[in-house]
């Protein structure tokens, strides 16, 4: 690690954050160390953290399924709070984790590393583009999480600036489904395809993808990529970063892209109240079309948030299995 990178330090509770009731295969205190580059964890907020509210979740579903991934992969880790998450309750032992950036992956190898109390987990890191790092040193994975960024830079935004990669891409070169370009779920699309060769028959990919779009688009993106796909958990999160993702989407909706939608807080509060994300996940086409009255254009989300108001957007976890190559 690049001891000259500036850094900050979190400590994060794993039975808060988590929401376990005691911790048994990493620390019960979880220390975090990041750069500069890191994606920031909401720790005071859990409910605009993706890892707290939708891989967390996600995770406890499959567990109670009887899954387990004793070979896991997380895509874009960021702190490595996703890869701990997994060790915790998925029982990983094999842990693949990427980033685009070298001190991210160093960081979160630390943390990684210096949070886990059980001898027998192994991780093998790698710097690069989506699953490209790990072509070749991982194989058989049971389950590959991923939770990419969505929308495309423009010219004066700079990939390696800060947290951009965290929200941001660049112009992709590879062929990509027309609908998935028109939705902004590329990166996703790309991920499922390199997914393929390093995962077991019956293993999954896990696509945590914010629902700005419909249900239907992202269950399209399992088949067009040779999975059996479908909506693990469904739930809610506030906007984080609203004026940069909200305006984000508002710009390429502009541009003729999407619609993209977001909802009321206290509409996502009311209607989720009652529904753990796995019950969600099972009538989450009914439940689209009960929010869709509340829909809001990013355009108009925008003008809310520079008003100071709080958005929220609904999210899906799409379940892609790997089926045997004779079912092609």
């Amino acid at each position: 690690m690049d001891t000259n990178t500036e850094h900050s330090e979190l400590v994060v509770s794993p039975e808060r954050f988590l929401q376990i009731k005691e911790a048994e295969r990493i620390s019960s205190s979880v220390t975090l160390r990041l750069s500069d580059h890191s994606y920031l964890p909401k720790v005071d907020e859990p409910r605009a953290d993706w890892v707290a509210s939708v891989a967390v979740p996600a995770f406890k579903a499959l567990s109670r399924m009887g899954f387990l991934a004793p070979r896991f992969c997380t895509v874009g880790t960021g702190a490595g709070l996703d890869a701990l998450a997994a060790v915790e309750i998925l029982q990983a032992r094999t842990v693949g984790f990427t980033d685009l950036h070298e001190d991210v992956l160093a960081y979160a190898r630390g943390n990684i590393e210096r949070n886990i109390i059980s001898q027998d987990v192994e991780l093998v890191g790698g710097v690069g583009d989506l699953l490209s790092p790990l072509s070749g040193s991982l194989s058989q994975l049971d389950l590959i999480y991923e939770n990419l960024p969505n929308i495309p830079m423009v010219e004066s935004e700079d990939l390696d600036e800060g947290q951009t990669s965290s929200t941001f891409i660049e112009e992709r070169s590879e062929e990509i489904p027309g609908f998935a370009e028109k939705n902004l779920v590329a990166l996703h699309y790309l991920a499922l395809q390199q997914a393929h060769p390093l995962l077991r028959v019956g293993g999954r990919v896990l696509s945590s993808i914010g629902a700005r779009i419909p249900l239907s688009e992202i269950l399209a993106l399992s088949s067009a990529a040779r999975y059996n796909g479908s909506i693990l958990t469904y739930t809610w999160k506030v906007q984080s970063e609203p004026h940069e993702v909200v305006g984000g989407f508002a710009r390429w909706e502009r541009a003729g892209l999407g619609p993209f939608h977001f909802y009321p807080v206290s509409v996502l509060e009311d209607t989720f109240a009652r529904m753990s994300p796995a019950a969600a996940g099972a009538q989450a086409l009914q439940i689209e079309k009960e929010l869709a009255p509340h829909q809001i254009l990013a355009t108009d989300a925008l003008a809310m948030v520079e008003k100071g108001e709080k958005v929220g957007h609904t999210v899906a976890i799409l379940d892609s299995v790997k089926f045997p190559e004779t079912d092609l």
